[in-house]
């Protein structure tokens, strides 16, 4: 299975409404295209996690560096791992309200996916630098 993690900076800013946008949009091609993965926005930067077919991963990602509504796209982990880690969300996602998160699936299971994975030598190492990487963001996030 191969992985691709990639960071980027939005244009600009990202309003609630864009982002359920995005993530309708991403949630729709990623279930045709057999892509998994996790997508976090925090103070106009994202992370995402793209898991698939490599030649269908390597496309999506083509695709977003030419987005207008990223810049600064950056890969900084890829390769292949023996099984999908998001095997279940077409496109995990964290930012929205509470709110707002009732309503669309998969915004509620970050925290759950991330506060049951437990991290050890035998973990795979895109598992544990998510799981660093969302800790690390998700405390300064939440001082803010």
């Amino acid at each position: 299975m191969y992985h691709l993690v990639y960071t980027s900076h939005a244009t600009n800013p990202f309003g609630e409404s864009d982002l359920i946008s995005l993530l309708k949009e991403c949630r729709e091609f990623n279930r045709r295209n057999e892509i998994t993965g996790m997508l976090l926005y925090i103070q106009g930067k994202f992370i995402q996690v793209l898991e698939g077919n490599r030649e269908a991963v390597l496309q999506l990602f083509e695709r977003i560096s030419a987005d207008p509504r990223h810049q600064r796209v950056a890969v900084i982990m890829e390769g292949e791992s023996p099984t999908r880690i998001f095997k279940d969300w077409s496109m995990g996602f964290r930012r929205l309200t509470e709110q707002e998160a009732i309503h669309l699936s998969g915004f509620r299971d970050i925290d759950h996916f991330f506060a049951r994975k437990r991290i050890n030598e035998e973990s795979n190492v895109l598992l544990v630098f998510l799981k660093l990487f969302y800790n690390k963001n998700m405390v300064e996030f939440a001082d803010i």
